[in-house]
């Protein structure tokens, strides 16, 4: 008896030293993709239009189970909602004409407040939203909201042409009700305002 009392807490004690690794493990696990600072300037979220707001690169098999965003609303009743979705780079720093990769099939929305931020805003998306990008490669984050409503903040390259950090982000119109399109436009607007501040989280695949 004595013998099974000292293999059960020899067992226990294991099992505690194992924990912070199994711990780190997992937080380890966790990947950022986009943009995490808080940039300069804001710009309206536009409704009916695909934004095309962040790119990002990928190495292996993933799966976004977060969106983040940095905004700043007033006024905001809980009805001002968008999807997420995934486009691939063209090569050429565009998603121009490329293929829809992933996207939520469910809105998510502003929080209903008289006023808020300038805040990160964040978004766990549903398991059945989990957006999966399986080749490694660029993408674009994406969204397509509802109404034009509050500001989302960004960089902007103009007037100080820092290539290497700034960028275009391209957008064009399509209407909410029908979710993304299969396939970016050939000939999407663009402006000297990427990166913003917008990034989503995910783990290997």
């Amino acid at each position: 008896m004595k013998s099974r009392v000292s293999i059960y807490l020899a067992l226990v004690a294991i099992f505690l030293i194992a924990q912070p690794i199994i711990a780190q493990t997992f937080a380890a696990s966790l990947i950022f993709y986009g943009d995490q600072n808080v940039e300069e300037w804001t710009s309206t979220i536009g409704g009916d239009l695909v934004q095309a707001y962040v790119t990002f690169t990928v190495t292996t098999p993933t799966i976004l189970q977060s969106v983040s965003m940095f905004l700043q609303y007033s006024g905001s009743d809980g009805s001002q909602c968008m999807y997420f979705g995934v486009y691939q780079d063209n090569g050429s720093g565009s998603p121009a004409g490329q293929p829809l990769v992933a996207a939520t099939s469910h809105a998510y929305c502003l929080r209903s407040a008289a006023i808020w931020g300038p805040a990160w805003q964040t978004w766990k998306l549903l398991p059945s939203d989990y957006m999966a990008i399986l080749t490694p490669g660029t993408y674009w984050l994406c969204t397509l909201a509802s109404q034009n409503y509050g500001t989302v903040y960004h960089y902007s390259y103009s007037g100080a042409y820092d290539w290497t950090y700034g960028y275009s982000d391209y957008f064009f119109p399509a209407p909410y009700a029908n979710g993304f399109p299969q396939f970016f436009s050939t000939n999407p607007a663009a402006e000297t305002s990427g990166p913003f501040s917008f990034y989503a989280t995910g783990t290997t695949a």
